[in-house]
């Protein structure tokens, strides 16, 4: 019989100890419910300070200097105007809520958001951590962290380009549209920003010298690489002349160079100057990079010099 009782009294303890420790970890409480309900609200641009305490303190991406609740809703109001359109993903998003050692309540949550840039219509999405401490059922703090360098470049360009003079806005819009012509492979495209004397020389050997050249030189690849991206990096424009750094990828499922396909991805780095005409045409492209980083990509036998 005692035997029996201490059974009993020991399952009892079990379960109120599972029962407490379950509550220290959740993926449904209330607290969960008004965090799904201030992303909403972002979203919505509704923006309610009732959820948070007055003396609520938020940081963002920063370990000292606080907003205020009221500060929080100019915050985004004031990034809302550089976006044509803005928010969180319903993309799996994960919450949670813990209680810690200090009897402190914690919501987690994991997003991701998208924006569009109203100025030059640039998609940017990026992963968000926000976390969440409640008392009360009231928000007391608030701490975002994500990575900003995606979109402080992106503003950077519009902001650079706002600076731009006509001459050099003509130059950029055609570097836009060579970089559009090479990812969609459109040669109608390519040739519409070339004057006729166009040349391109690829690590000082002349490879190009007209547009008809070129459009052929660009099917090459596109033959081999259906998949084929030119992604700029940096663009500094000096007066006529464009210093241009590019990264080109592509998986190798076409013949390329008189080698049979190989399936194989490469990625590479180079480097053009671009010389443009008083109407903002291309006429000539200095192109650097290596060579040997694709064929060693690509699995190809280096060929051996003779001694």
């Amino acid at each position: 019989m005692l035997r029996s009782v201490i059974a009993i009294g020991l399952i009892l303890l079990l379960g109120s100890s599972c029962e407490s420790q379950e509550k220290r970890y959740t993926q449904d409480s209330p607290e969960i419910d008004i965090v799904k309900s201030l992303i909403k609200n972002y979203n919505d641009k509704t923006y309610d300070i009732g959820m948070y305490a007055d003396t609520s303190e938020t940081r963002y991406n920063s370990t000292n200097g606080s907003l205020s609740p009221s500060e929080v809703i100019a915050y985004h109001q004031e990034n809302d105007a550089n976006f044509a359109s803005r928010g969180f993903l319903d993309n799996e998003p994960e919450y949670e809520m813990i209680v810690n050692d200090d009897g402190e309540v914690w919501v987690n949550c994991w997003l991701d958001w998208k924006g569009e840039l109203a100025a030059n219509k640039e998609v940017i999405t990026i992963p968000i951590h926000l976390t969440y401490q409640f008392k009360e059922g009231k928000i007391v703090r608030e701490i975002g962290l994500w990575d900003r360098a995606p979109l402080l470049v992106a503003l950077q360009k519009i902001a650079t380009n706002n600076s731009m003079n006509a001459d050099e806005k003509a130059i950029q819009a055609t570097i836009t549209n060579i970089a559009k012509a090479w990812n969609t492979n459109d040669v109608e495209l390519m040739n519409s920003n070339m004057a006729s004397n166009l040349t391109r020389s690829d690590n000082g050997n002349v490879i190009a010298r007209n547009p008809s050249e070129y459009g052929s030189f660009m099917e090459l690849y596109h033959s081999a690489f259906p998949d084929f991206k030119v992604a700029i990096d940096n663009t500094v424009i000096q007066g006529n002349k464009a210093h241009l750094h590019w990264t080109c990828t592509g998986t190798n499922t076409g013949q390329f160079m008189e080698n049979k396909p190989t399936g194989k991805e490469i990625k590479t780095h180079g480097y053009s100057i671009w010389t443009f005409d008083n109407s903002g045409k291309a006429i000539q492209e200095e192109a650097f990079y290596d060579n040997l980083v694709v064929y060693q990509q690509l699995g190809y036998s280096m060929p051996t010099l003779n001694n």
